[in-house]
């Protein structure tokens, strides 16, 4: 009986490939498409990490929300801070030139 167990762990293993005794770790990680892929005209300009820097450097706080829109035909990336006074604060820079508007 326990023979008969035992090979069936064995075949349940080895039917599972390689990839079930790699650790997750070593799995590939989930391929995310950028939402500033959608904005060709954005390439060049100034990435939404960047974009994140330039609001933080303007206004202390937390960053809760990052995201790049199109606003009448103009690519920006939105960033909203949430102060040390408990306010938050929509922050648009402007995604080909860097300006805070």
């Amino acid at each position: 009986m326990r023979r008969a167990a035992a090979l069936s762990v064995i075949v349940i293993v080895a039917a599972a490939g390689p990839a079930a005794a790699r650790p997750r770790s070593a799995l590939p990680l989930l391929q995310v498409e950028s939402p500033v892929e959608a904005y060709p005209a954005q390439r060049g300009g100034v990435s939404l990490a960047q974009a994140t820097a330039i609001a933080t450097s303007r206004f202390q706080g937390r960053v809760v929300r990052a995201e790049t829109v199109n606003q009448g035909g103009r690519v920006v990336h939105e960033i909203r801070i949430l102060g040390d006074d408990g306010r938050v604060r929509t922050v648009r820079v402007d995604a080909e030139t860097g300006a805070v508007i």
